[in-house]
C-alpha cells in the first residue's frame, strides 16, 4: 500500500514520497508560502569539524547496526515530508535543519544506502533507501564549498535509482523519483520521466516524475518536453499539473505562455493558478498583463499575492495596489493594445 500525498501509511510501515506541493513555488512567494530551500550542503566549519573526527575515527558518523539506521532514516524522512507541508517560518527553518542532518546521515552511510537499494532484500529498508539517497548531493571538492576528503558521492546514485524504477513497484518508484528530482542530475534520461509523468497509472509516479522534470528541464530541452509537458496539464491530479507548469518556466520558451494563461484562468486548484501566474511573470511579455490583473480579483490570497509579484516584475510598478489601481494604469497604458482610443 502507498502512502498518500497527505496520509502517512499505518504505524511501523515505511512511507513513500511524493513531492510536496509547495516545493515549486520556490522563494517567489512570502515568507509564510516559502518551498523548502535549497539542499544545504555542509558549511566550511562543519567540514572543517567532520575532518577532525575522521582523523580521530575514520567511521564518524557511520551506524553500524543497519536496522537501526533505517529506523532512524524512516523517522527523519517521515519527519522532512511532515515539515514540507507546513509554511509557518518555524517549520521552514526545522526543515531546513533537518535536510542538513539527512544529508549527513546519508553522506556517512552512503555505502550502506546504496547497497541496500541495488541489493537489499527487505523491501521496507529498500523503500527507505530510494528517498533517502536523494539527500546524499554535496558541493564536489571542486565546487565552492567542496573538500577533497569528501568527494561527491552522488552520480554513483543515478544508475541504482533507473533500475529501480524498471522494477515497477510503485512505492519505490515514487521514492526514486523524488530522490532523482533533489539530486538534479543532468544525465537523468527525460525519456523515462516524460512516459512515467504521461502513462502511469499512479499518481504520486506522475507529480514525481514531472517534479524531476522541473528540476532538471532547461532551455535545451524545450523541443523534447515541452508537447509532453502541455499533456500533464491535463493531468486530473494537481501536483503533476503544478510541476509541469514549473518544468515549462525552466524551459522559458514563450511557445508556453498559452498554455500557462489557460492554467491562470481555468484551473481548479489555486496554487497551479498561482505557480502559472509566477512563470507568466518570468516570461516577461507584456500581453499577459491584462490576465494577471484578471487574477487580482481571486478570494485565494495565494493566487492574488502571486498575480500582483508577477505584475510588479513585468511592469516595474512597485507603486500600484490592488485591482481597480492596476485595471486603471492598464486602460490608460501605451503598452496596452487593446486600450481604448481616444
Amino acid at each position: 500500500m502507498t502512502v498518500s500525498p497527505h496520509r502517512d501509511r499505518q504505524a511501523g510501515a515505511t512511507a513513500s514520497f511524493a513531492a510536496p506541493l509547495f516545493l515549486a513555488l520556490l522563494a517567489a512567494l512570502p515568507v509564510g508560502c516559502q518551498s523548502a530551500p535549497e539542499l544545504a550542503p555542509l558549511s566550511a566549519m562543519e567540514l572543517a569539524e567532520a575532518d577532525a573526527l575522521r582523523r580521530h575515527d575514520p567511521k564518524a558518523g557511520f551506524v553500524k547496526d543497519r536496522g537501526t539506521l533505517f529506523v532512524s532514516l524512516d523517522q527523519n524522512l517521515r519527519k522532512w515530508r511532515e515539515l514540507c507541508a507546513r509554511t509557518d517560518v518555524a517549520d521552514i527553518d526545522q526543515r531546513s535543519s533537518l535536510e542538513v542532518v539527512l544529508t549527513k546521515q546519508v553522506y556517512y552511510n552512503f555505502e550502506t544506502i546504496l547497497n541496500e537499494l541495488e541489493r537489499g532484500t527487505d523491501h521496507d529498508h529498500r523503500v527507505t533507501a530510494a528517498a533517502a539517497i536523494g539527500f546524499s548531493k554535496i558541493p564536489a571538492p571542486d565546487e565552492p564549498g567542496g573538500d577533497a576528503d569528501f568527494p561527491a558521492l552522488h552520480p554513483r546514485a543515478l544508475p541504482p535509482l533507473l533500475y529501480v524504477i524498471e522494477s515497477g513497484q510503485d512505492e519505490l518508484v515514487i521514492n526514486s523519483l523524488l530522490s532523482l528530482a533533489r539530486l538534479k542530475m543532468s544525465a537523468t534520461p527525460r525519456d523515462l520521466l516524460i512516459e512515467l509523468m504521461i502513462k502511469h497509472h499512479h499518481a504520486d509516479v506522475r507529480a514525481n516524475a514531472a517534479y524531476a522534470l522541473a528540476e532538471i528541464a532547461g532551455p535545451q530541452d524545450g523541443p523534447l518536453l515541452m508537447p509532453a509537458l502541455f499533456s500533464a496539464l491535463s493531468d486530473p491530479a494537481a501536483p503533476v499539473r503544478l510541476h509541469a507548469v514549473k518544468a515549462l518556466g525552466r524551459i522559458g520558451d514563450r511557445a508556453a505562455q498559452g498554455q500557462l494563461i489557460e492554467r491562470l484562468r481555468r484551473d481548479d486548484t489555486p496554487l497551479v493558478q498561482a505557480c502559472a501566474a509566477m512563470e507568466l511573470g518570468k516570461l516577461g511579455d507584456w500581453s499577459t498583463v491584462g490576465f494577471l490583473i484578471e487574477g487580482l480579483e481571486s478570494d485565494a490570497q495565494l493566487l492574488a499575492f502571486q498575480c500582483h509579484h508577477a505584475l510588479v516584475k513585468l511592469t516595474g510598478k512597485t507603486e500600484i495596489k490592488g485591482y481597480l489601481a492596476w485595471r486603471e494604469w492598464w486602460e490608460k497604458s501605451p503598452e496596452n493594445r487593446d486600450r481604448p482610443r481616444t
